[in-house]
């Protein structure tokens, strides 16, 4: 018998969530990238912070929907810091130096690094899971070989993957904390919470601050973060995380490297070096078989490593 959540109208809001948060998942490093041209970063995702505040804000006004400031909540909002204004922070400081198509592939590592940590608390990895991990190492080790060449990527790479352990611990707090907030109240008080510490930042920040009004694409980039990949990416996310196997939600990061570097290649003219494209096709390969049994799900029959539940995107 289907649960509640399982019956069709359910499952075609969570299958469309799903397809938004990929989408947006996909578009926006690229938009992070060109956000930069005429902004320092932290003047960047200070304005995204804000623009998409005021948009939630408006959002849970017209539905009538409370932001509640209870200690559960708050502990909830903070927790959404740690995948919004520390994740961001570093990963906007890593977009200087990286293509589109990089950042979003080594935030495909997540599910990864949620899958180690989860190993050593209260779930185990299959074999064919720590072969995925270990290709997809060593494709990340030969990216970083082949950058050397390259002024600052291999510090863009150890920002984004700060940005990325950033991101994998707010999860596992989210998932610990009870609050049952409506997934837009998260996100607003998440965002809200962030806010307060790029205003700390920002005076540090003040000689780079914005003398002139942004070129348009940089104008546009910055409307497109704050709509959509900081209020309706996160919504989707927040609402997936509880009707959706964590395992079947980091799927997503198969697909959104592949698509970020087609975009950035096409719309940004990026150029990705042969060596670089081998190494990001071994990471894809690691991915692959780092999921092989959420794609083929009758594999873990013989299986005798209980399975775990990776906690990501």
């Amino acid at each position: 018998m289907l649960s509640p959540l399982d019956e069709p109208p359910q499952t075609m809001r969570t299958s469309g969530a799903y397809l938004i948060l990929v989408l947006i998942w996909s578009t926006t490093p690229l938009a992070v990238v060109v956000s930069l041209r005429d902004l320092n970063p932290i003047w960047s995702l200070s304005v995204r912070f804000l623009l998409a505040i005021v948009i939630a804000r408006m959002i849970l006004w017209i539905i009538r929907q409370p932001l509640p400031m209870d200690k559960a909540s708050i502990r909830c909002y903070f927790a959404g810091t740690l995948g919004l204004f520390w994740a961001m922070l570093f990963t906007y400081l890593g977009a200087q130096y990286l293509p589109s198509g990089l950042i979003s592939l080594i935030f495909g590592l997540a599910p990864l690094f949620a899958g180690l940590v989860g190993h050593f608390r209260d779930s185990k990895l299959y074999r064919l899971q720590w072969l995925g991990m270990l290709l997809s190492t060593l494709g990340l080790v030969g990216i970083f070989g082949s950058v050397h060449m390259y002024a600052g990527m291999l510090k863009g790479m150890l920002y984004i993957l700060i940005g990325v352990m950033a991101y994998v611990a707010s999860i596992y707090w989210l998932r610990y904390e009870k609050a049952n907030l409506h997934p837009l109240a998260q996100t607003t008080g998440s965002l809200m919470f962030s806010m307060v510490g790029l205003i700390i930042l920002l005076p540090f920040y003040w000689a780079v601050r914005p003398q002139h009004l942004p070129s348009g694409e940089t104008l546009f980039a910055l409307a497109y973060s704050a709509i959509f990949a900081s209020v309706i990416a996160m919504l989707c996310y927040f609402y997936l995380i509880n009707r959706m196997k964590p395992a079947t939600l980091s799927l997503a990061t198969v697909i959104t490297p592949v698509l970020a570097l087609i975009l950035g290649a096409w719309l940004n003219h990026e150029v990705i070096s042969g060596v670089m494209m081998f190494g990001i096709g071994v990471v894809m390969l690691g991915l692959i078989i780092y999921f092989i049994y959420d794609l083929f799900p009758h594999l873990k029959k013989n299986q005798r490593i209980d399975y775990r539940e990776i906690e990501l995107k």
